[in-house]
Order: C-alpha cells, then structure tokens, then sequence
C-alpha cells in the first residue's frame, strides 16, 4: 500500500457513517464514469415497459421459463 493510500485510510477511519457512505458514492461515480441522467433513463425505462405490459404490446415471462 503506498503511503497516500494508507494516509487516505487512516482519515477514512475518522469519518462519520454517513460521510462513508458519500465518499464512497463519489468514488464508486469515478470509477465506474456513471452517468449522471442513469437514474432517470432507468426510470423512464421502467415506465415504458410497464406501459407495454398493459398496452399488450409485451408479456410477463416467468423466469424458469425464460431460461428453458
């Protein structure tokens, strides 16, 4: 572990649950370069297909019989 890392970790260890909590938010937002309009694109998504289900235009499948 380099002396930052272990610097890092030892303020870490210093800090609230909460202020963990976003740290950790920030850091997983970095790494994985999240988009910051995901969350809503999913929820539009959502949304479009339950509109599909009910319009009949889709179908629920059972999972054991997707995998089949």
């Amino acid at each position: 572990m380099s002396n930052a890392v272990a610097e890092i970790t030892e303020k870490i260890k210093t800090l609230s649950v909460s202020e963990k909590n976003e740290l950790l938010r920030l850091l997983l937002q970095d790494v994985d370069g999240a988009d910051q309009d995901a969350d809503e694109a999913w929820q539009n998504e959502v949304v479009r297909r339950v509109k599909a289900i009910h319009n009949g235009e889709a179908a629920i499948v059972a999972l054991k019989e997707w995998q089949d």
